[in-house]
């Protein structure tokens, strides 16, 4: 059990302040914070592969549970802790944007600093500060004196890593999620390791999720036809003569149904990685969260083969005219949006909801964030905190917007995890 809150084969209990007693494990308790919290229950309006929202194809909400799902039965088969697994699979897309992958593009380019893995991040700390217990204000008070405008650790006796706090208005918080599943939520879908294995598999079940679900959903749309998974099929037919795995064949990634799909990618994955942890010849990476060197789970090469190859197959599909019609209509709603939020709007200078917002992003988790990530220009700012509104959006709050700002209603209340 390679992770920071599993010590000599126990399990270490989240603390309870008032009654000093708690038979809730840790990560159960960041579970709770995640799947109570304002920026999950959003996920359920916006939309995971298609810009048009529909009942068909599948939401964030839906993509993040199977997720879970896959990333889950990996991490049980590779004795990992799954509830680690759990929560970082949970909060791994808070940052990703309604109307689907345009949208996401759309920001990028509007924004170069932003990532949508980035604002999952600070999404999850926004959610998961609370105001510190009374007998830590002292020594909380201590570290922020030498920067009140920035975010600080202390050490304290009940939690096992380096507590992050901060002082915003009149009072003083700390972030209440482990740091392995902020690091996790991080790198995922980034070249980025992350220093725990949970974490390294939730960024392999994503990537398998996302293939296999818009494979699905190209089907429920009526873009992926029979022709179409014949030419699919045969585009692997050359790897099979590679294929040492005879209990689940590279074949089956372009099985008839979703459940053959992922259940070879899943059984892979844990076969390979089985042999390789065994034999010991995964390379190693220094976790700054474990202090110690750990594995990095890899990819066999025939199945990453074969995964690459259904990207470079699945990029016909984006050339579909239901895909290319919504994707037009998501950037002119993006367009829209961006145009909005100019300083000189209406919408900025009288939405209350917006100005909330607009004061948290000079909170110190957000001043620490720009100073890390080295943004010296008020422009590019701008532009990012821009983009980090919309990314909280969902597609029903974005046509709010759009509609009220053309009917020249500017004072309305958006739901906005704001502190």
């Amino acid at each position: 059990m390679r992770c920071v809150l599993w010590t000599g084969g126990k399990a270490l209990y989240f603390p309870d302040f008032k009654t000093k007693k708690s038979s809730r494990r840790w990560y159960q308790h960041d579970i709770d914070v995640i799947i109570y919290s304002e920026m999950f229950r959003k996920m359920q309006r916006k939309s995971q592969l298609l810009s048009i929202h529909d009942p068909v194809s599948r939401s964030r909400l839906i993509h993040t549970f199977e997720v879970v799902r896959i990333a889950k039965e990996i991490s049980e088969k590779l004795n990992l802790n799954s509830e680690l697994t759990e929560a970082i699979a949970l909060a791994h897309d808070f940052g990703n944007v309604a109307y689907g992958k345009t949208a996401d593009q759309f920001l990028q380019k509007q924004s170069k600093e932003f990532h949508h893995e980035e604002a999952s991040a600070l999404m999850l700390k926004v959610c998961s500060s609370r105001p510190i217990p009374d007998k830590y204000r002292v020594l909380a008070n201590k570290a922020i004196a030498e920067d009140p405008t920035t975010v600080h650790t202390i050490e304290i006796s009940e939690f096992p890593y380096f507590l992050e706090v901060y002082r915003y208005k009149k009072g003083i918080y700390y972030i209440c999620v482990s740091p392995e599943i902020i690091d996790g939520v991080v790198k995922h879908g980034t070249k980025q390791i992350a220093f725990t294995l949970e974490g390294q598999v939730v960024n392999y079940a994503d990537n398998i999720a996302y293939l296999i679900q818009d494979i699905s959903d190209f089907e429920a749309a009526g873009i992926f036809n029979r022709d179409t998974k014949e030419r699919y099929e045969r585009s692997l037919e050359d790897l099979e003569h590679k294929d040492s795995n005879k209990s689940y064949p590279v074949s089956g990634i372009v099985g008839k149904t979703t459940s053959i799909r992922t259940a070879t990618l899943i059984e892979r994955f844990v076969h390979y990685n089985l042999e390789q942890l065994k034999a010991d010849k995964n390379k190693k990476v220094y976790s700054k969260i474990l202090k110690e060197k750990i594995p990095v789970l890899e990819i066999e090469p025939v199945t990453k083969e074969a995964i690459d190859c259904c990207w470079e197959f699945k990029k016909e599909f984006y050339n579909n005219e239901l895909i290319h019609i919504s994707n037009i209509a998501s950037e002119a709603k993006m367009d829209q949006m961006w145009s909005i939020l100019q300083r000189d709007s209406l919408f900025v200078e009288k939405n209350g909801t917006y100005k909330n917002f607009d004061r948290m992003l000079a909170s110190p988790i957000f001043m620490s964030f720009r100073k890390k990530k080295g943004i010296t220009e008020d422009l590019e700012w701008d532009n990012w905190k821009k983009a980090y509104f919309i990314a909280h959006l969902t597609c029903d709050e974005i046509d709010l917007i759009i509609k009220s700002f053309l009917e020249r209603d500017y004072v309305f209340d958006l739901s906005l995890p704001v502190m």
